[in-house]
């Protein structure tokens, strides 16, 4: 029982992390963009969402 409720805990720890990494990576990015020139920018928000939206629906699906 614990070993399960371990596991389940660092999988969502992993989940977690994971996300933030995401956001960060393409946060600072698209943040250098802006810094560049504000049409690069809006440029690159919107491919990190188009990725963003794309991965969202890539995912596997938990059954």
């Amino acid at each position: 029982m614990i070993i399960i409720l371990i596991k389940t805990l660092f999988k969502n720890i992993w989940k977690f992390l994971d996300v933030l990494l995401y956001v960060l990576g393409f946060g600072s990015i698209v943040g250098a963009l802006f810094l560049w020139a504000p049409i690069a920018g809006w440029i690159g928000l919107g491919i990190a969402l188009i990725l963003t939206g794309l991965l969202i629906d890539l995912l596997p699906k938990d059954k």
